[in-house]
């Protein structure tokens, strides 16, 4: 039955690939437009508009030309080439395709010339019989810079901004709409130079699937789900059979174990010197086992006690045999010698004994190897002291614990380590990421693989440090995925195994206790290798250096703002490079500086506030030295300390920031106004994403990108952000060459407080208490809130403007909150 099921998950791979491939390139409906007929095509200018501009056809054997002569009379002059896909203004429905497939040459009095192709959709609801009412769902671009066909989505066509400007609808009918398509335009471009133009027309054809691929991937979906559900039926079925017979074979195995058990007592009595050792053998493991169970911060060797127990029992299990057999050849010789017995009988005896001994001697000794291993293992991991070793004995050390893991897989582990590689380092955090690649390798990289090899090799780079290289030949890791493989708590295996904390863990050890570097290459399907370069001689943790996390662009912009001058000459915090974050890291230094003038500190750069938390669970840095809203914070309250609020809640208001030329948010006088916009965010900030859904915006697109989000607002892609005013008059966003605007009188609070964070370790939190209480005083003499009106995060000029979210927020509470944010 496997094997029928086997072929049959088979023919199902091979059936939906075929299947999705046939209807992704085989099964697709086709409308060739027709141009050449006569009443079809026409060519518009802008004469009835006021202009001089005049278009006429001309049609060849294989394609149709405009030719226009474009004049500078009127405002916005072009020429148009018209195709009317019906007689009627019926139109037709372009849902049924998704793609556009154009050949198609411009010319003109410039190199490039680019056309505007239009979809002009009829509709009741907004259009009548005139050209002039029909919506345009536009497309620009270039022929002469892409190559004779070209394909357009659908999805890509756009309404024209100019005509919902110059034609009011209602909100339903703002979208793009593709039902009612009467004609296909192509349309001079819109800032045409004057002189001579022509577009040329080859061909024009619609595509389209005929199922669509949604609903096609769903009933692959069903099929597939239907293979399963008989497959577990199958397998319930089976498994209650074998139940059954496991129940009849441990009755068997009851009545066997109960004579075994009258023979054992027999021979115990009879090797009680011998198993006198084999207890303390046991005794020892134990002691191994409860050492490694509550070593908290290795919890995989927790699971290596079951390997350890099945390890032992292989030498324990023979030494057992030989003791109980030359127990019975003792009785043998007795029993002989007190009838028959010969020199040979007494010579076969020697020989049996002579050699169950050595049998004896070699399985002891073999347990007694492995108990010893594990001892030094458990001991480097619980302890994580530093000291001189050799590289191979750690590898073999690890190999070791981890063999009956892989014994259980049929995946085999290759060690190639030099013998003569000498360390002086940490061997249990080392042992510990070998532990955590070798679970990675076995858990992620042999998914439907029968039989993988891992292969761990260490080599001299030069004479102060070592190359070791961790390789698998199996699946490979994807490049989105081979990105976020050092971030805490990423794992493709939730639930399943993974923790999210191998791959971070053994990042954090490389590089901040063996001061190395760490990296790892991927391809699907090609397998994995991870290359880690560490110092023979670890570095020195200084235990009294301060280390103060910081983002890396505030960091960036703190030495700029800083320009050579010292932290506590600096008493005007306006001007370039100046922002909210740059401040509190000001702050922050000199508080440190007042209240531990004698201590040393060093600024760390970390990728993310997400990180930097992290890193302080783990007391690699000892503070945060820029403020993070209070709800990132709070789900580790019990491993950070938190100061009290430096920005309350309620003192953080931002600005809404559009295009120039939007009209539609510009006109924003409500909260009812603003719910109506398109907006962009983050939803890692959190503070921003929640204020938006509090305010009924469901409309809001989710962007990594500062520089993306300010992209998309000044195309029109959406219509605002969310931004901090900026410091000047004009109030003026620039990035680039695109340039936003606030949204005049309006205003929001973000929900929540901001608040600096240190570790939990002594030293972090006796510096906490004395940097937090000088952090007050700076907040109680209004300097701190000065230096944030002096950056502009508190914006006096905009001190009048309507707060949208004002239930909880007022001028008031805002002003009364200045002199000090606890």
């Amino acid at each position: 039955m496997n094997h029928f099921f086997r072929r049959f998950i088979l023919g199902l791979v091979v059936l939906s690939l075929l299947a999705l491939y046939a209807n992704e390139h085989w099964i697709k409906r086709r409308l060739q437009v027709d141009f050449m007929s006569e009443g079809k095509v026409s060519a518009i200018d802008d004469r009835p508009e006021g202009g001089n501009s005049v278009a006429k056809l001309i049609k060849s054997e294989r394609a149709l030309t405009m030719e226009c002569e474009i004049a500078a009379t009127y405002q916005w002059p072009f020429c148009e080439l018209a195709i009317k896909l019906k007689d009627d203004n019926s139109g037709i429905n372009l849902h049924q395709f998704d793609t556009l497939r154009l050949q198609i040459r411009s010319t003109g009095p410039e190199q490039h010339n680019p056309v505007r192709v239009f979809l002009r959709n009829f509709n009741p609801a907004y259009s009548n019989d005139t050209a002039g009412s029909l919506k345009p769902h536009e497309v620009v671009y270039d022929p002469n810079l892409v190559a004779e066909s070209v394909e357009f989505r659908l999805s890509q066509f756009m309404v024209a901004s100019w005509w919902t400007q110059s034609h009011p609808t209602s909100i339903e009918h703002l979208g793009p709409q593709l039902d009612q398509v009467v004609a296909i335009s192509f349309i001079t471009g819109g800032n045409v130079i004057p002189g001579k133009h022509s577009i040329s027309l080859e061909s024009v054809e619609l595509t389209g699937q005929w199922i669509p691929t949604e609903h096609f991937r769903l009933g692959i979906i069903f099929l597939w789900l239907t293979g399963i559900v008989a497959y577990l039926i199958w397998d319930s079925r089976q498994s209650r059979r074998e139940l059954r017979e496991s129940v009849r074979l441990k009755r068997e195995l009851e009545l066997s174990n109960q004579v075994l058990e009258t023979r054992v007592d027999e021979r115990t009595r009879a090797l009680a010197a011998s198993n006198a050792q084999l207890i303390d053998t046991l005794q020892n493991l134990e002691g191994t086992r409860s050492e490694l169970v509550q070593n908290e911060k290795n919890a995989a060797l927790g699971s290596l006690v079951s390997g350890i127990a099945h390890e032992l029992n292989t030498p324990i299990g023979n030494a057992l045999l030989v003791s109980s057999t030359l127990g019975d050849k003792i009785k043998e010789l007795e029993i002989i010698s007190e009838t028959r017995f010969t020199r040979k009988a007494l010579k076969d005896f020697f020989t049996e004994a002579t050699h169950g001994t050595t049998i004896l001697q070699q399985n002891l000794e073999r347990a007694a190897t492995l108990i010893s291993s594990f001892k030094q293992l458990s001991a480097d991991q619980h302890s994580e002291q530093r000291r001189q070793f050799r590289l191979i004995d750690v590898v073999e050390e690890t190999q070791l614990a981890m063999l009956p893991c892989i014994k259980q897989t049929p995946h085999q582990l290759n060690i190639d380590v030099a013998p003569d590689i000498m360390m002086d380092a940490y061997p249990g955090p080392l042992s510990q990421i070998f532990i955590n690649l070798i679970n990675n390798a076995l858990l992620h990289a042999f998914d439907n693989i029968e039989h993988g090899h891992m292969f761990l090799t260490a080599k001299l780079q030069d004479q102060d440090r070592v190359e070791i290289i961790f390789s698998d030949d199996g699946n490979g890791i994807s490049a989105t995925i081979l990105r976020r493989v050092f971030e805490p708590f990423f794992t493709t295996k939730l639930g399943k195994g993974g923790s999210g904390l191998g791959m971070h863990l053994a990042h954090t050890v490389v590089n901040q206790l063996f001061g190395g570097k760490i990296e790892i290459e991927s391809l699907p399907g090609e397998g994995t290798s991870i290359r880690m370069l560490l110092p023979l001689i670890a570095p020195q943790i200084d235990l009294n250096l301060i280390r103060l996390g910081v983002p890396k662009d505030v960091l960036e912009d703190y030495q700029l703002f800083l320009n050579s001058r010292k932290n506590k000459d600096v008493n005007e915090f306006g001007g370039m490079y100046s922002r909210r974050d740059v401040v509190e890291l000001a702050f922050f230094i000199r508080a440190l500086e007042t209240v531990r003038p004698n201590s040393d500190y060093k600024l760390i750069a970390i990728d993310s506030y997400a990180n930097g938390i992290e890193q302080l669970r783990q007391s690699t840095i000892t503070c945060l030295a820029t403020t993070c809203w209070e709800s990132d914070l709070i789900a580790y309250a019990e491993e950070i300390c938190i100061s009290p609020p430096m920005i309350a809640d309620g003192l953080s208001i931002v600005g809404i920031y559009t295009a120039a030329h939007n009209q539609h948010a510009l006109n924003c006088k409500s909260l009812d106004d603003f719910q109506q916009l398109r907006l962009v965010s983050n939803r890692d900030w959190s503070a921003d994403w929640n204020t938006l859904k509090q305010l009924g915006i469901d409309n809001c697109l989710d962007v990594k990108t500062w520089r993306q989000m300010v992209y998309m607002v000044s195309s029109n892609e959406v219509d605002a952000l969310l931004a901090p005013f900026a410091t000047h008059h004009e109030l003026t966003i620039e990035l680039d060459d695109c340039q936003l605007i606030p949204v005049p009188g309006l205003r929001i609070g973000l929900t929540g407080s901001r608040h600096f964070a240190c570790g939990k370790s002594p030293q972090a939190t006796a510096l906490a208490k004395a940097i937090f209480a000088e952090l007050k005083c700076y907040l109680d003499d209004g300097s701190f809130v000065r230096a944030l009106e002096q950056c502009g995060f508190i914006n006096t000029l905009t001190s009048s403007w309507t707060i949208l979210n004002s239930s909880g927020i007022d001028d008031k509470e805002v002003k009364a909150e200045k002199p000090s944010a606890f």
